[in-house]
C-alpha cells in the first residue's frame, strides 16, 4: 500500500517527488488548510464565470422580457446581442473594480480580506441576483453580477498572496497551480448545476445563482478559527500571536520563540510590507516586472479562455454540433481541464515557468487558427467540420490547462521583489479583467456578424504578446541550492536532486 501511495507523487512530480512528498508529509496541516481555503475561495469564481453559458436562453428571456416591460423598449436583435454581452461582461467590470481596491485594502492582510470582507461581498451579490427574480428587476441581477465580479477580482489577487505568506517555498509553484484547478472545479460545478434538469430552468435559476453564498458563509465561519498569517502578524509586531499562528499552521513545538520564528522564515520567505502601485512603478526594474506580469495576464485572456468558458455553448451551436451533447460540454470541459492541469503541477517545478508558458501558448494560437478554419467551413454545411472544431477546441484545452492557465495566476508576483507582489498581482488581475470585458463584450456580436473571423481577436493579440514574452520573460522558478547528499541523509527518500535544478539560464534576459 505504501508503494502505491508513493507512486502517485512520483508519477506527478518525477525525480523531485521525494522532496515535494517530504514537504507535504511534514507540513500536511498547512497544505490542507491552503487547499481548502483556495478551493472555497476560488470555486465561486469559476462558478460565476460559467453560470450564464448553458441556461443562456433562460437568462436572456428574463432580461429581455422585463427590460421591455420596465423601460417600454422593444430591443432589436443587434441590441439584444449588445445587452447580453454587457450582462456577461458585467462580472469583468466588477472584477476590475475589485482590482482597483487591492492596494488600499491590502493593509488588512490577505487572510482577513480573502476569508471575511470578500465573502460578505459574495453573499451580497448572490442574494441580489436571487432577489432579482422575485422583484422581476433585471438591473438588480446585473448589479449582483457586478458584486460577484468584485469578489472575483479580490479573490484572484489575495489568494496568491495568502499562499505566498504560508506555503513552504519548495512547493509554492505546484500549490499555486491549484488556483487554476479550483477555477475549473467551480466551472464544472456551475456547468452541472446549470443544466435544465438541475437548476437551469426558468423557475429554478434563482437557486442556481444563490448557491455560492453557502461557500461564503462557510468561509466566514472558518475565518474565526483560522488565525492570521504569521508573516502579517510579525509585520505588525504582534509576536505572541505570530508564535501561536506558526504553531497552528506548522505544528512547530519549541520552547525557544526565536527558533520558532527562524524555522518559519526558513520554510516561508518573508513577505515584507507591500508597496503601493505608484511606489512600485517608480522603480524601473519593478516597473518592468509589473508590465511583464500584465502582458502575461493579458495573454491568458486573449488566448480565448474567458470566451470559451462563457460562450462555448454558442460556439458549438454555431458549427451545428450534436444538439443533445452541447449542454453537457461546459461540464465535461471543466472536468477535463482539472485532469489536464495535473501534469502542470510537476512541469511548473521541473520544466520552469517560462518554457511551459511559451510552448503551451503556441499550442493555443494554433488551436485558435483551427477553430477559425473549421467555423468557416461549417458555414457551408460541412458536417465533418463540427468534429474538426471539437478537436481544435480540445487542442486548445490541452495548451491552456497545461501551462497558460495555471502559470498566469502566480507568475506576475514572481516577476517582482516580494514587497511589490500585491501591486503586481493587482495590476495583472486588473488587466486580466479589462481583457475579459473586451473579449466577452465583442466576441458575441462579432460571431453573429462575421462568423469564424471573430477568432482573429484571439489570434492576433496573442501572437503579438507571445513575441514580447519570448524576448523579455525571464525564468522565475525558485532558485535554491541544496546539497544532494544532505537531503538524502535527512529524508532517506528517492534519488538525489538534479544538479541544475532551480538554476537560471544566464543567457535569458532577466529583470534584476
Amino acid at each position: 500500500m505504501k508503494q502505491v501511495t508513493a507512486a502517485v507523487p512520483n508519477a506527478i512530480f518525477g525525480q523531485n517527488s521525494f522532496m515535494i512528498r517530504n514537504v507535504i508529509e511534514d507540513q500536511g496541516k498547512v497544505v490542507f488548510i491552503c487547499l481548502i481555503t483556495i478551493l472555497l475561495s476560488i470555486l465561486p469564481v469559476g462558478y460565476y464565470i460559467v453560470l450564464l453559458n448553458v441556461p443562456e436562453k433562460v437568462f436572456q428571456a428574463f432580461i429581455f422580457d422585463h427590460f421591455e416591460n420596465i423601460f417600454g423598449l422593444q430591443l432589436s436583435k443587434t441590441e439584444e446581442s449588445l445587452v447580453w454581452s454587457l450582462t456577461v461582461s458585467s462580472q469583468g467590470v466588477g472584477a476590475l473594480i475589485g482590482c482597483l481596491i487591492v492596494s488600499p485594502i491590502s493593509k488588512f492582510g490577505a487572510k482577513d480580506v480573502l476569508m471575511r470582507l470578500n465573502n460578505v461581498i459574495l453573499i451580497a451579490g448572490s442574494l441580489l441576483m436571487f432577489l432579482s427574480y422575485w422583484i422581476t428587476f433585471p438591473i438588480a441581477f446585473i448589479v449582483g453580477r457586478i458584486l460577484t465580479g468584485v469578489y472575483t477580482g479580490l479573490a484572484c489577487a489575495f489568494a496568491p498572496l495568502y499562499l505566498q505568506q504560508i506555503i513552504p517555498k519548495n512547493i509554492k509553484g505546484s500549490m499555486s497551480c491549484f488556483l487554476h484547478i479550483a477555477v475549473c472545479f467551480g466551472s464544472s460545478l456551475g456547468a452541472i448545476f446549470s443544466l435544465p434538469f438541475m437548476f437551469g430552468s426558468e423557475t429554478t435559476w434563482p437557486i442556481l445563482v444563490v448557491l455560492p453564498a453557502g461557500f461564503g458563509i462557510i468561509m466566514l465561519a472558518a475565518s474565526y478559527f483560522i488565525p492570521d498569517t504569521p508573516n502579517n502578524l510579525l509585520q505588525m509586531g504582534r509576536y505572541t500571536e505570530a508564535i501561536e499562528s506558526i504553531k497552528f499552521y506548522y505544528d512547530i513545538e519549541d520552547s525557544d520563540e526565536d527558533e520558532i520564528i527562524k524555522e518559519y522564515w526558513d520554510m516561508v520567505p518573508e513577505m515584507p510590507e507591500q508597496l503601493s502601485l505608484c511606489s512600485a512603478f517608480s522603480n524601473s526594474s519593478i516597473r518592468r516586472g509589473i508590465l511583464l506580469g500584465m502582458v502575461v495576464s493579458a495573454t491568458q485572456i486573449f488566448s480565448g479562455s474567458m470566451v470559451t468558458i462563457s460562450y462555448s455553448t454558442e460556439m458549438f451551436e454555431a458549427v451545428s454540433f450534436i444538439d443533445i451533447l452541447v449542454p453537457f460540454l461546459p461540464a465535461l470541459g471543466s472536468i477535463l481541464s482539472i485532469l489536464l492541469t495535473i501534469p502542470a503541477l510537476r512541469w511548473v517545478e521541473t520544466r520552469g515557468r517560462r518554457p511551459l508558458l511559451l510552448k503551451t501558448l503556441m499550442f493555443c494560437i494554433i488551436a485558435n487558427v483551427f477553430l477559425l478554419i473549421f467555423t468557416l467551413i461549417s458555414s457551408d454545411s460541412s458536417g465533418w467540420a463540427s468534429w474538426g472544431f471539437a478537436a481544435a477546441f480540445f487542442m486548445y484545452g490541452i495548451g491552456y490547462n497545461l501551462g497558460v492557465g495555471p502559470v498566469a495566476y502566480f507568475l506576475p508576483a514572481e516577476l517582482v521583489p516580494p514587497e511589490a507582489a500585491s501591486a503586481s498581482l493587482g495590476a495583472a488581475v486588473a488587466v486580466n479583467w479589462i481583457c475579459t470585458i473586451t473579449t466577452t463584450l465583442f466576441y458575441y456580436p462579432l460571431s453573429k456578424t462575421v462568423g469564424g473571423w471573430s477568432y482573429l481577436i484571439f489570434i492576433i493579440p496573442t501572437s503579438i504578446f507571445s513575441m514580447i514574452l519570448w524576448r523579455l520573460l525571464p525564468e522565475t522558478k525558485f532558485h535554491y541550492k541544496i546539497d544532494p547528499l544532505e537531503i538524502r541523509l535527512l529524508t532517506d527518500l528517492g534519488p538525489s536532486i538534479a544538479p541544475n535544478y532551480g538554476t537560471l539560464d544566464l543567457d535569458e534576459p532577466t529583470l534584476f
